[in-house]
């Protein structure tokens, strides 16, 4: 969508109506502004109360909703002066004042009219935020047929295609999402357990038991998209059935998000995140940059980013909840962000969050018949190592570093040993995307503004191995999907911008790859133990990687191209590499003929180790 049709067609639209009287307005009635009193306040024996009949909505004036606004806060400012003066009153007298009868009584705390009622507030304050902010691109106010509310600006400011309206809601068998279900816990749920494990079972039980007579909207929610979301990752086309499939689970899920997603709530933080997976794999039709940027304030608002208070005395499943969900936002929130280039929705400095040591050691007995979670705590970790790089290189607001070497070494090292100590037990499947992240951060660590022309030769070498592994590792997606647990649009942006990295150097530096210079690693950081060690490579070894691995890079793009229906990342690198590769296959064929060029001795190092990122 252009720039300019989203001005002329705003995403936020309020349907307030304005010509609505006091009283129905506080009862959330329909006011049909009848003057001089609407019919509501006329049954209701209160006609000389129906503020409809003031000279602000008198017949025939404009009908402005910025001036109810300011009517509005002046009355909010002449009740907070008589609050003041009660408080005063009270200071001065040591007794009590009588409630006035205007004064309501406050819910209890933590009760569920306490929730509704915040939830109402909020979603009253997005609509006047909103009006206003649509109001802002033209002269008069128009009116709208719908109110806004906080599930509608989550979809509003996400939608990129509105979603067909869902004609078959029917659910499959129970026999036949078995597997569907199974997948999901396995492979994505596993990196992302934002879900309780237990609680999703009971809802797709309560939506399949009775023909979901007693299943709440949430249950109905959870399954759809997990069902759409299992789907999606399956699919190997955009367009063939099973993306139609995900589609129609997704579109029927949506039919409860009014109900489902709500500020206030750890619950309405989980069913944000499970748009944003969905959306992952479907970018026709929802933006998961902004959908993780919405999940990242309601986290930070709920205070999920700290500890929480001592005197909430929260149980160790609610703890651990807490932690799981907030891991989930932070690595979902540092992933997009980085694959888009753009700033994080909350920096790390601002959270502080203390971790068990159960969750990093030896398996919690509780969940015996539960999947493990290791893989995500390892994902938690690496995205702690990629967002402190990347926040002091890319977002820091002091002046450029003069030398960014220590903190790029420092880095590289973390993900390094990250990818070493990788456990066997996790599986390869699983093993992949995380490794696959950690050289896409690795690349991108490398390549800070304004460094290409500082970068060391040690560095460029690094970026090529990189790139060379990533490559390898991405292929399996087109040849053995099944082997990769969780790929999504993402890895294709991935992977157009190591590609691009990689011509770059080739283009610029051909001799210093290809000829027979000797590369050692600069000096390191003082907290730096040395650095990952360059296997020893014949110049004919070069040139066959570098060929192959731009060869892996076009298959990639071109299975991911059709699976995500986006082919512009593909006809580009295909121009871009033409020349490259022809000069490849062209010095290969020369070194050939002559196998015996000296090559590069990259296996000098200050432990003479030989292990390369794990």
């Amino acid at each position: 969508m252009s720039t300019l049709s989203r001005f002329e067609t705003p995403l936020l639209r309020v349907s307030r109506p304005v010509s609505a009287c006091q009283r129905c307005r506080g009862a959330k009635v329909k006011c049909d502004g009848k003057l001089p009193a609407c019919t509501a306040c006329e049954r209701a024996g209160r006609r000389a109360e129906c503020s409809s009949a003031s000279d602000l909505f008198a017949k025939g004036k404009e009908r402005s909703y910025v001036a109810s606004l300011e009517t509005r806060v002046e009355k909010l400012e002449k009740q907070l002066v008589q609050a003041k003066a009660r408080k005063a009153s009270t200071n001065t007298s040591g007794a009590e004042p009588w409630p006035s009868p205007e004064t309501s009584v406050a819910p209890r705390v933590g009760s569920s009219g306490a929730q509704r009622k915040e939830a109402s507030n909020v979603d009253d304050l997005v609509a006047d935020f909103g009006f206003l902010s649509v109001n802002a691109t033209v002269r008069d106010f128009h009116g709208f047929s719908r109110e806004m509310s906080f599930a509608r600006l989550v979809l509003s400011t996400s939608s990129v295609l509105d979603m067909p309206k869902s004609v078959n809601n029917v659910l499959p068998q129970r026999y036949e999402i078995t597997p569907l279900i199974k997948h999901y816990t396995e492979n994505i749920h596993a990196l992302y357990p934002f879900l309780s494990e237990s609680k999703l079972f009971q809802s797709i039980d309560a939506v399949y038991q009775e023909n979901g007579r007693h299943a709440l909207p949430i249950d109905h929610w959870t399954t759809r998209l997990v069902l759409a979301t299992a789907i999606a990752s399956l699919s190997r086309r955009r367009g063939d059935a099973l993306y139609q499939d995900a589609v129609r689970h997704a579109a029927a899920a949506l039919e409860m998000i009014e109900t489902v997603v709500h500020p206030g709530s750890i619950a309405g933080i989980q069913a944000i995140l499970q748009l944003v997976l969905y959306a992952m794999l479907d970018p026709r039709h929802f933006n998961s940059w902004y959908l993780i940027g919405l999940a990242s304030r309601v986290m930070v608002d709920l205070g999920l980013h700290q500890d929480p208070p001592e005197e909430l005395r929260l149980k160790n499943p609610e703890l651990d909840m807490r932690l799981r969900v907030y891991d989930c936002v932070y690595a979902l929130d540092r992933s997009i962000s980085l694959v888009h280039h753009r700033a994080f929705s909350f920096t790390d400095d601002s959270a502080s969050v203390t971790r068990p040591r159960q969750r990093v050691g030896s398996p919690d007995a509780s969940r015996v018949f539960l999947h493990d979670l290791n893989p995500a705590n390892h994902l938690s970790h690496l995205c702690q190592i990629e967002s402190d790089a990347y926040q002091k290189l890319f977002q820091s607001s002091r002046p450029a570093l003069e030398e960014p070497w220590p903190i790029i070494s420092s880095s590289i090292e973390g993900i390094h040993r990250f990818c070493s100590e990788l456990p066997n037990q996790i599986k390869t499947p699983i093993k992949k995307p995380l490794r696959c992240e950690a050289l896409y951060s690795s690349i991108l660590i490398l390549s800070p503004p304004d460094l290409d022309d500082d970068l060391t030769d040690y560095g460029k070498f690094l970026i090529f191995e990189f790139a060379v592994e990533y490559a390898d590792l991405m292929s399996s997606v087109g040849s053995d999907a099944d082997n990769f647990a969780f790929y999504t649009s993402h890895d294709m942006l991935r992977t157009s911008f190591v590609v691009k990295r990689l011509l770059a150097l080739l283009q610029r530096d051909f001799a210093l790859f290809f000829g027979s210079s000797i590369s050692r690693p600069p000096p390191q950081a003082p907290t730096s133990s040395g650095a990952p060690v360059l296997p020893h490579r014949t110049v004919g070894e070069m040139l066959s990687r570098a060929y192959n691995c731009l060869n892996l890079c076009d298959k990639t793009l071109e299975y991911l191209g059709l699976r995500f229906g986006y082919s512009d990342p593909l006809k580009e690198f295909r121009v871009q590499s033409s020349d490259v590769r022809q000069l490849l296959k062209g010095s290969y064929d020369k070194w050939n003929r002559n196998p015996h060029t000296t090559g590069h001795d990259h296996g000098r190092s200050f432990n003479g180790s030989k292990v390369f990122l794990g």
